[in-house]
């Protein structure tokens, strides 16, 4: 996967050399990590899930890309396609898929210093594109916290269709559903 260039961000592979500057600017800062992971300011257990989340051979479709400003070459977030079984129930997902169907959901996270500039949006806009027109996914999914504004209105603006979580309301509280425009429905 990857990499891939917007008009002002370059998604690419970590280098081995990275996971310090992605913990400083989100594993770090609660108010970054608690929108995002479990293991935020936990330094080993972040490392271990980042390392596990980066180098997976085998399985170059997905995974996660580090983002970087093009002119600068400042690291400054990442985006990434997960592939999950999905169990959430039937109906909220457009009542088509089966418990236990795999799903990709599409993730991002960005140091706090470069939220409002629409970069968030930027490098997710290319992966969705990556995603439906290269990979030819029928649907991207996801989720966000009830009090994370800022994703649910990037999920919004992206396309997708937001609805509530009845299994995780004080975890996930939304589950998005972004369709492939180009695909039927299953």
């Amino acid at each position: 996967m990857g990499p891939f260039e917007t008009d002002r961000l370059r998604l690419r592979k970590f280098r081995a050399d990275e996971f310090e500057t992605i913990y400083r600017i989100i594993y770090s800062d609660p108010g970054v990590y608690a929108m995002y992971s479990s293991v935020g300011g936990d330094f080993a257990a972040a490392q271990e899930r980042f390392m596990q989340a980066v180098y997976q051979p085998g399985n170059s479709e997905f995974g996660r890309l580090g983002v970087e400003l093009k002119e600068e070459q400042i690291l400054i977030g990442q985006v990434h396609l997960d592939p999950h079984v999905w169990t959430a129930p039937d109906f909220v997902v457009n009542g088509s898929a089966p418990f236990g169907t795999i799903e990709v959901e599409l993730a991002f996270a960005f140091g706090r210093e470069y939220w409002g500039f629409g970069y968030a949006y930027e490098a997710c806009t290319r992966m969705v594109r990556y995603a439906f027109e290269e990979l030819r996914l029928p649907r991207l999914v996801g989720g966000a916290m009830l009090e994370n504004e800022r994703s649910v209105n990037l999920h919004e603006r992206l396309g997708y269709r937001l609805v509530r979580n009845p299994d995780q309301r004080d975890v996930v509280g939304w589950i998005t559903i972004l369709e492939n425009p180009g695909q039927e429905k299953r």
